[in-house]
């Protein structure tokens, strides 16, 4: 049986890279039921560039100050795979230093914590749209 129904997008996959684990619990929560979005979460910057290598993403949501590597270099590192994905940083570090490391780091967007996470929806659903997915 052949259905009239539109087909259904496919979720967004999310890598949220957070070292507070009530943050990334709270942001992750927030996408995975609001927005419909698959969502993984890591610890710290070494296990966020290992997620993103075992399974690309669509988009990266990262914190800058993380441990074992920092959130500069897990754009770097993110932004060279082979299916970039898109690196949101929400971050406490609001000086134009840290926000030009962000953008020569890879970074797309640049958010300040507390980041509005309807901010970050509106953002993940305009590239979806750009995905077409």
């Amino acid at each position: 049986m052949i259905s009239d129904a539109p087909a259904r997008a496919r979720a967004l996959s999310v890598l949220v890279v957070e070292d507070q684990p009530d943050v990334a619990a709270t942001l992750a929560l927030f996408l995975e039921v609001c927005c419909n979005y698959r969502v993984t979460i890591a610890a710290d910057g070494a296990a966020g560039v290992a997620a993103a290598q075992a399974d690309t993403p669509d988009a990266v949501v990262c914190d800058i100050g993380l441990p074992k590597k920092d959130g500069f270099q897990v754009a770097r590192e993110v932004a060279a795979l082979p299916r970039r994905p898109l690196l949101i940083a929400v971050t406490g570090y609001g000086d134009d230093e840290s926000r030009d490391k962000g953008r020569a780091a890879g970074f797309d967007h640049y958010l300040l914590k507390p980041a509005d996470p309807h901010a970050i929806e509106a953002i993940l659903r305009a590239y979806q749209a750009r995905l077409a997915i």
